[in-house]
């Protein structure tokens, strides 16, 4: 029959081909680095022309952005569906949602998100995305905050405001602990910085809260501090 011999073309869906060339761009930065990969490596990995990669990505940049947005949408997804599944007070689905923050963040076990975000030359995209996470981080927080002023379990004047300064300790303030902790001089000092800066969001999101100190204790184990290591040892301090 005519055209047994031609070879057949494998049509994937959209979506299937995006996360197949995100899934192995990431393995690459995790290998050789963001700067070091090169869009031929990705469209070499999965067999595809270029002009496929470009029609999926404008350019190396915008991968990267879409990169860390799907790590940001995923942990939000998480979040919600832990809220929406919590029980007890408000002020226990707070701790909730940062349970499972953390054990999400945990699982990841990956520090090549935080390498991207504060890469060097990297500031706008890490504002736009902080942006958006924040109006994300807002719709699983709100609620909680709303119960915990009606259950007593937390004491606030202002729902609004008080998810508002919350969620400035969550990425302002972090932000500025990550640019601090960058600025240590050797690995010890970067994870002191780290887990007292921690220890201080924490504390001051109790007090927000008007619970007592310690309600939500800083997750620092073996693991956290491993990964606080590696992350030191991964990163370019001359960023600024």
């Amino acid at each position: 029959m005519a055209g047994t011999g031609a070879r057949t073309r494998i049509t994937k869906d959209p979506d299937v081909r995006r996360d197949e060339l995100l899934d192995i761009a990431l393995q690459l930065c995790r290998s050789d680095g963001f700067e070091a990969m090169s869009v031929e490596q990705v469209t070499r990995a999965a067999g595809v022309a270029k002009g496929t990669f470009y029609h999926y990505f404008a350019s190396k940049d915008a991968m990267l952005e879409e990169l860390v947005g799907r790590f940001g949408e995923a942990l939000f997804d998480y979040l919600s569906a832990a809220a929406a599944t919590g029980s007890g007070s408000g002020a226990d689905r707070i701790r909730a949602l940062m349970a499972a923050a953390g054990g999400y963040k945990l699982a990841q076990a990956d520090i090549t998100y935080a390498t991207f975000l504060y890469a060097s030359g990297n500031l706008p995209l890490r504002h736009r995305l902080f942006a958006a996470w924040r109006e994300r981080a807002r719709e699983v927080l709100l609620p909680a905050i709303r119960e915990g002023q009606a259950d007593g379990s937390l004491s606030v004047a202002s729902v609004e405001a008080t998810t508002d300064i919350v969620l400035l300790l969550w990425f302002e303030a972090a932000d500025q602990l990550w640019m601090r902790a960058l600025a240590a001089t050797d690995v010890e000092a970067f994870i002191d910085v780290m887990v007292s800066g921690a220890t201080a969001i924490y504390q001051a999101q109790e007090r927000i809260l008007g619970i007592p100190d310690g309600t939500y204790a800083v997750p620092v184990g073996p693991q956290v501090i491993e990964m606080t290591r590696q992350l030191y040892h991964s990163l370019d301090r001359k960023q600024s």
